[in-house]
Parts: C-alpha cells; sequence; structure tokens
C-alpha cells in the first residue's frame, strides 16, 4: 500500500493521539514523540503508528508540535536543528483564565502562530488544530468526515494547498483564517476557541473577524471589492443630517460610500466584538469635515456578512456632534 504521506507528532496527549489516529486511518506514515517512556507506555494509537522519541517524530518534513504550552520554549530549543525547512503545525494554547474566562497568556497583540514563528524562524509555523476541544478532535471527524471543519493560519502561501490536504485527510473541512499576525481567532479569548464549528459557519467567523481590514478599505474607496452583490447599506440616523437612510446593491452602495469618502470623511480604531458565522457588531471613529473643522464622533454598525462579503450595514453615528 502506498502511503499517502508521513507526519511526525511531538507530543503524546489527547490532540497527538486523536491525530496520529485520524492520519494513520488516511494511510499516513506517523512517528508520534512521546516524552519519557513511561509516556510512550500508555499510548493508545493504531498498530501502524510508530511510538518514539521527540527527536524521531521531529524528522519529517511535516511535524506537529502539540505538547503543554509551558514546556514549548524547552522543547523547542532542543529541536530547532532538526525543524530547518520543515512545515510545523502549532496546536499548542496558552491559556489564562482573566474574570472566569479564557485569554491568550502571551504579550497583548501577539498570537501564538507569531510567537511559535519566532522560536523556529527556519521552519514555516501553521497554527492548526488549536479551536477544537481534545475529546472531540478524533471522534467527530471519523463520525461525520467532511462536515466539521479546522482554521488554519499560516503567513507561506506557497504551501495553502499541502496544509489543506493534510487537514481535509483528517476529515475536516480546511477554512483559511488569514495570516498568523491576524490568527487571534483561534488562540484562547478569539471567537473560535473553543469550537466546533461546520465549515459554512467557521467560514463566516472567519469573515467576521476580518471586518475592521475589510471595512478600512472605504478610506482607499475600495470598499466595493468585499460588498456582496445584494448588499444592504442603511444609515438609520441619516435623513436627520440630509443623508440618504438605505442604498441597496453594490454598485449604488460603491458609488454612495465614494461620495461620502470624497467628502473628506475618515474612520480609524476599527474593531468587533460579538463575532458570530453571521456577522459582527463593528465600533469605531469617525472624522467628519464640518465648517468649525473636523470632528470625532463614534461609529457603532452592526454587520452581516454572507460568502465571504459584507451583505448588510446598520451604522450609527452621533449626528448631534457633527450637524
Amino acid at each position: 500500500m502506498t502511503s499517502a504521506g508521513s507526519v511526525g507528532i511531538v507530543g503524546s496527549g489527547p490532540i497527538s493521539q486523536g491525530l496520529a489516529t485520524l492520519w494513520a486511518h488516511a494511510g499516513y506514515e506517523v512517528t508520534l514523540g512521546a516524552r519519557s517512556a513511561a509516556s510512550a507506555s500508555v499510548v493508545t494509537v493504531p498498530d501502524t503508528v510508530r511510538v518514539g522519541t521527540f527527536e524521531d517524530a521531529a524528522r519529517h518534513d511535516t511535524v506537529v508540535l502539540a505538547v503543554r504550552h509551558g514546556g514549548a520554549a524547552d522543547v523547542a530549543k532542543r529541536l530547532a536543528p532538526h525543524l530547518d525547512g520543515t512545515l510545523v503545525l502549532d496546536t499548542m494554547n496558552a491559556v489564562a483564565l482573566i474574570g472566569g474566562r479564557a485569554a491568550s497568556a502571551l504579550e497583548p497583540g501577539v498570537t501564538e502562530g507569531q510567537w511559535l514563528a519566532s522560536l523556529f524562524p527556519g521552519a514555516t509555523i501553521v497554527r492548526a488544530f488549536s479551536h477544537i476541544q481534545d475529546e472531540l478532535l478524533a471522534s467527530r471527524a471519523r463520525r461525520t468526515p467532511g462536515v466539521w471543519a479546522v482554521a488554519y493560519a499560516t503567513d507561506a502561501g506557497a504551501e495553502r494547498h499541502r496544509i489543506e490536504r493534510l487537514i481535509d485527510d483528517t476529515g475536516y473541512v480546511p477554512v483559511f483564517a488569514g495570516p498568523l499576525a491576524r490568527s487571534s481567532i483561534l488562540d484562547p479569548g478569539g471567537a473560535a476557541f473553543p469550537r466546533l464549528l461546520t465549515g459554512t459557519d467557521l467560514e463566516g467567523l472567519v469573515t467576521a473577524h476580518r471586518l475592521p481590514e475589510m471595512l478600512d478599505r472605504f478610506n482607499t474607496a475600495t470598499i466595493g471589492a468585499v460588498l456582496h452583490e445584494d448588499v444592504q447599506w442603511s444609515f438609520p440616523y441619516g435623513p436627520t443630517i440630509g443623508v440618504t437612510e438605505t442604498v441597496h446593491g453594490r454598485q449604488a452602495v460603491t458609488e454612495h460610500l465614494a461620495r461620502v469618502q470624497g467628502s473628506g470623511i475618515r474612520i480609524s480604531d476599527i474593531r468587533t466584538e460579538l463575532e458570530t458565522p453571521t456577522g459582527a457588531v463593528v465600533h469605531a471613529t469617525g472624522s467628519f469635515p464640518t465648517p468649525r473643522g473636523p470632528i470625532s464622533s463614534p461609529i457603532v454598525s452592526i454587520v452581516a456578512v454572507r460568502d465571504g462579503l459584507i451583505s448588510e450595514v446598520n451604522e450609527y453615528w452621533d449626528t448631534a456632534a457633527i450637524r
């Protein structure tokens, strides 16, 4: 029988055993690296999986890191010489509890993928299999393959086909979440963590997470590229300052927003909350030209997404401040 490929998995916990099982059933040659002989003795994986050391697992073109995050830096020092030029999948999470809620324990503004990339500058880092509970990882993929999804992030666009094949062969639907710098959706505190979603729902959630960069296109009059053809954009308070309340369709909305942008209005500090597979609440600061000089005002929008695009916006301003 011809192998579908080979994968090394560093770590022997539930995530490691689940992935080893899925890839083994898909025909891969899998090496699972355990920290010690004692750890190796309690591993439960198919007979075709070789159980060895961390170094054994690291001697593959594709390597998964699935160790406890607290020990990851030491493991990185140990394995770095083996991983130059390797595709490294990072499943780990630095979890902190803040006010009873899961959050990233890393420095603010640093994603897990960026952190790991700093430890392995010669490797190609992929953030994947990080947002699904370990007890569901193998069972859901084997019971209903092709239904549930795994989001991944990487800076290596040329490797996306290879990455998606690896994910697809486990039984999950691959969904690209973007580059490592914008992969916080997959980290503790992110909208996808810890969640098991269908492909359609996860694609919608990723789109909602991208809304700040999509809406920032208003400032360069290129927002038409991210609007659904049936988009509806409403300004419920617009009539009080002489602005049309609702505009329908991509062309009409694009032209309307181009006129608004041409008048000197700009938006900044765009951020989301309550990200869902169908949209999000978006906060921003608007700069509005007035006879008295530019006026800043908060903007709150309820934004819906569909098919990876913006499909509906209800935008609210402090109209009293910008009259």
